[in-house]
């Protein structure tokens, strides 16, 4: 309970853990404990943990370095709360250094969660700004979907140069979510929509830096939701569809009613992958498990126990085929 993400991972790994001294010893768990982090970058002497680094090689440093005393669980906890605090303020940065940077230089030096969060909080302020300027200037929207094609295919341009591998996963990301940005003001121009309180806009997953909480706020139709800072290295995104879109607005609007959810359809459609890249969108670590004939009432009650002290989603596959007496109790 005092580091709850250890509920994810299993005894034998959490004894491993807990019987060693060495704080290295942490490492081969991190990817079981944390979204994308695939080991702690430790600084001279290994006294102290000045860094993360995604499974695809990609590292940050720390604002302020954590140092590895007293139980695994409270310098772990120091670990999580630094990487939320430091990963706020570079995106910070990031966000206040996007207006007057050249945007290609400015995808280079950042993170690549920071890199996709920061060009959607300005697309949305972009698109905001055309619907206050729209009614003097008709053709605002459509000067919007110019500049959105050039940036798109600047962003494509870069893709065929030589470029880092790191530099080309992140660019690859962010056409998936400039394609999507540009086809939604494409419609706006095509159905004349002029206003920002228009259905069309409010129902997208729009992102916001609120001045007032001096953080990012999210925001689709009623809700309203926080990025959570769950360190994502270069984990990629979903081809957004009109299918996906809704599924994404149905969930949003559950949540708003602190309800969950449910997708249905055939097999390999992509229900659970689309349940996580909304996490994703987040920030936020969403824990899959596949159900089975294995999975018993204490197994569930471990999971549902890290799920709430954390405020991770749980994403459970297969659900029907949990036994009908666990099915009864988890119900309950």
């Amino acid at each position: 309970m005092s580091f709850p993400r250890f509920y994810f991972i299993p005894n034998e790994d959490l004894l491993a853990i807990l019987g060693s001294s060495d704080p290295k010893s942490i490492q081969p768990f991190l990817l079981s404990l944390f979204d994308n982090c695939k080991r702690l970058i430790f600084g001279k002497g290994d006294k102290q943990m000045v860094g993360m680094e995604s499974d695809e090689g990609e590292k940050y440093e720390f604002e302020t370095p954590v140092k590895p005393e007293g139980n695994v669980e409270d310098w772990m906890t120091r670990v999580d709360e630094e990487m939320k605090a430091t990963l706020k303020l570079i995106t910070k940065k990031a966000v206040f250094h996007y207006a007057k940077a050249d945007r290609i230089e400015w995808i280079k030096e950042q993170l690549g969660m920071v890199a996709l969060v920061g060009t959607q909080i300005w697309w949305t302020f972009s698109v905001e700004d055309v619907f206050q300027r729209v009614v003097k200037d008709p053709h605002a929207m459509k000067n919007e979907l110019a500049a959105e094609t050039a940036a798109l295919n600047d962003l494509i341009a870069l893709v065929r140069e030589k470029i880092t591998p790191n530099v080309r996963k992140c660019v690859n990301t962010l056409i998936i979510l400039d394609v999507h940005a540009r086809d939604i003001v494409d419609r706006f121009v095509r159905d004349a929509i002029r206003s920002a309180k228009a259905f069309e806009w409010e129902s997208q997953l729009r992102f916001y830096w609120d001045l007032k909480q001096d953080d990012i706020s999210i925001r689709q139709c009623t809700g309203t939701f926080h990025y959570c800072y769950e360190y994502q290295g270069l984990n990629g995104r979903l081809v957004i569809t009109p299918l996906t879109d809704r599924c994404v607005m149905t969930l949003t609007t559950a949540l708003t009613f602190k309800l969950g959810g449910a997708p249905a359809g055939p097999a390999g459609t992509g229900k659970t992958e689309t349940v996580k890249d909304l996490a994703k969108g987040l920030a936020l670590r969403c824990l899959v498990t596949n159900c089975g004939e294995t999975l018993d009432t204490l197994a569930m009650a471990t999971t549902f126990a890290g799920l709430i002290q954390t405020g991770f989603w749980g994403c459970f596959d297969e659900f029907n085929r949990i036994n009908v007496e666990v099915l009864s109790v988890v119900s309950a």
